[in-house]
């Protein structure tokens, strides 16, 4: 063959191998592609509990992307997406629906009580939904899942903490007041369980209970009503818990702040600049049902490696409070899931109905919790435990005074 006739081969070849490349390309890329899994976050990002929410929302999705870095899932992508309810419980309905329609395999819910609305069609539907509280009617039902225990089994961990921290004080039985938000279901929970406690037992405390209208910022009867109480119980959300400890600080109050899980840390930035001076706060309480910055066990050292790798310019302010750090134990528990769904039925297969069954047997031990993170005793929460934490003004942080312990109603295993 004739040294031209050889180029002209040679280019033939060449242009087929070239027209062949993009398809050849293509199909790599194809089956390069991860199977998406989707988290669809139902969560006030408006409304009063926003503050905290958008908090969450920034410890989830940068676990993911810490995931996503430092070690994938093999053959996942992770994709969060969100729906704002405003904390209107009648956008429940309409927000599962939507986020369902964008294809969401998990649902993660800010509020335990759109999570107890919403039962029925997880159910229906069989996708399963995961939240850091719950609530008492569905703690043993199907497709729903809890990092920690409902409002009622809290409030008798808090009454357990008063009565025994007030033994043997010369004074005698302790005033206990609640404040609340009428209309709330986590305020009736609280409330009821604190009327049933003291009917049981009426001689072992006093109790004084308020509920104000939601976005109330004017506290003046209320305080005047729980002046006396050497403690109250504040379960307030967002700006209420701020403009409500400014206001009874001002009124004089001298007892005690002790705040739910829901209503002190993710608020905190709020109530300091609400409060002129911290030593004001200082020995504030709260109920906590998840590790605190100032815990020195490796996840929270793993937490404070998150924010300064993804958010060093607000590292100090999500490091201060407790919302960051819940959603990254949340992550923790979601990342561990997926992992095992997809070592059980492989990464295509993985839908709603595999994350279900891999979060029915999760049992992952995390240094620095009370106990394994597991569903216990057939309920569906993975973390039962709860601990006291105070407020120390000098240091500005929040410190465990108690260790983990478990509701009166909940039973060890």
């Amino acid at each position: 063959m004739s040294g031209k006739l050889v180029r002209i081969a040679v280019l033939m070849f060449l242009a087929v191998l070239i027209a062949t490349l993009p398809g050849l390309v293509g199909c790599a890329k194809e089956k390069e592609e991860a199977h998406e899994v989707t988290i669809g976050f139902m969560g006030d990002f408006t409304g009063p509990a926003a503050a905290t929410c958008g908090e969450l929302h920034k410890g989830l999705t940068d676990y993911f992307r810490m995931v996503e870095e430092d070690g994938p899932i093999p053959g996942v992508k992770v994709k969060v997406i969100t729906y704002d309810t405003r904390m209107d419980y009648a956008r429940g309905p309409g927000g599962y629906v939507w986020l369902k329609g964008k294809g969401t395999d998990i649902f993660f819910n800010f509020s335990p009580i759109f999570q107890e609305i919403l039962v029925p069609k997880h159910q229906e539907d069989k996708i399963p939904s995961f939240t850091l509280a719950t609530s008492p009617g569905i703690v043993d039902q199907e497709w729903v899942f809890s990092f920690s225990i409902h409002y009622p089994w809290e409030a008798e961990a808090i009454m357990k903490w008063i009565l025994e921290d007030w033994e043997g004080r010369p004074e005698g039985p302790p005033k206990v007041g609640h404040i609340g938000v009428s209309g709330y279901v986590s305020t009736d929970q609280v409330t009821e369980k604190l009327e049933e406690l003291h009917a049981s037992d009426p001689g072992s405390f006093e109790l004084k209970e308020e509920a104000a209208p939601p976005g109330t910022t004017a506290w003046a009867v209320e305080i005047s009503r729980l002046k006396d109480c050497d403690i109250i119980i504040v379960d307030l959300l967002g700006p209420q818990t701020a403009s409500f400890l400014r206001e009874a600080i001002d009124r004089g109050y001298e007892g005690t702040f002790l705040g739910t899980s829901l209503a002190f840390l993710g608020f905190w930035d709020l109530v300091k600049a609400a409060v002129p001076k911290l030593e004001n706060l200082d020995g504030a309480l709260a109920m906590q049902t998840q590790l605190i910055v100032t815990d020195d066990v490796p996840f929270v050292n793993q937490m404070r490696n998150s924010l300064q790798r993804f958010r060093p310019g607000e590292a100090e302010t999500l490091g201060r409070g407790t919302s960051y750090m819940a959603a990254q134990a949340a992550g923790l528990v979601l990342a561990d899931t997926i992992r095992r769904a997809v070592a059980e039925v492989g990464a295509d297969n993985v839908d709603a109905v595999a994350l279900n069954d891999a979060l029915k047997s999760i049992n992952m031990t995390v240094e620095g919790y009370g106990e394994a993170l597991k569903c216990h005793q057939g309920s569906n929460i993975l973390h039962r435990m709860v601990k006291v934490i105070e407020y120390r003004a000098a240091e500005d942080d929040w410190y465990a005074i108690t260790d983990w312990f478990l509701p009166p109603s909940v039973a060890a295993d």
